[in-house]
Order: C-alpha cells, then structure tokens, then sequence
C-alpha cells in the first residue's frame, strides 16, 4: 500500500500540481473514450473499459473540486495583512494542504483496478493461430 506523504509544499506549488492532474485527467479521460470507441468498432467488450472510465471521471472530479478549493484558499490568502503575511514567511511561508479522504480512497481503488488489469493481462493466455 502507497503511503501519502505531505510535504511542506507553498499554496501556489499546490494549484500548480493541481491544474496539472486536472490537464493529465482530462487527456486520460479522452484515451479512455477513443479506447472505447476501438472496442466497440471491434465488436469486443467494453464493461471493464466503461468501468475504468467511471473511476477516471469520479476521480477527475475531485481533482477538480480540490482545484477549487485551492484556488479559493489563494484568492483569500491575497487578501491577507502584511502582519498576517509576515507571520507566514516567518513559518517558512507554506501551507499545509491536507488532501481529502475521498481522493485518497479513489486513488486506492484505481491503483486497485490497474492492478488487477496489469495482471489479467499478465495472465492472459496468448491467441490461437498466427500473430501479425
């Protein structure tokens, strides 16, 4: 089990990671739907493949969410004091950001699910006849 660790990240590094995993989910979300559309060109089943996309978009969501969240937390913390402002950097000016339970338990399960695809596929037995 991965264990998450929080490291002493400043709020601006925290919404740029965050809009990166919302662009990243975004081109993963759109791979899944052309592998999908292949699939079902090909006459070949595509309930794994919709179940992943499910698990794609609920966790694209809450990166979104949290996107929010941190963007909001930014535009408040302009509005801070220069007291207020010198008090951080006499911390060490960064933020602790904490991240939601849900996003964790939906990682949990698409590392899961990718899992249990990598060893189907390492199981799997190789087809009958010539391979091109």
């Amino acid at each position: 089990m991965p264990v998450f660790a929080l490291c002493a990240m400043s709020l601006e590094d925290h919404i740029s990671m965050a809009q990166r995993h919302v662009r990243h989910g975004e081109r993963h979300i759109a791979r899944q739907h052309e592998r999908i559309a292949r699939l079902r060109t090909n006459r070949l089943p595509t309930v794994d493949a919709l179940r992943f996309l499910s698990l794609l978009e609920e966790v694209h969501a809450l990166q979104r969410e949290h996107l929010s969240r941190l963007l909001s937390k930014s535009v408040g913390s302009k509005a801070v004091s220069e007291l207020s402002a010198k008090t951080q950097v006499a911390k060490g000016g960064r933020d602790a950001i904490s991240i939601p339970d849900p996003i964790v338990r939906l990682a949990l399960e698409l590392e899961q699910e990718l899992n249990n695809v990598k060893l189907k596929w390492l199981t799997a037995k190789p087809p009958k006849g010539k391979l091109h």
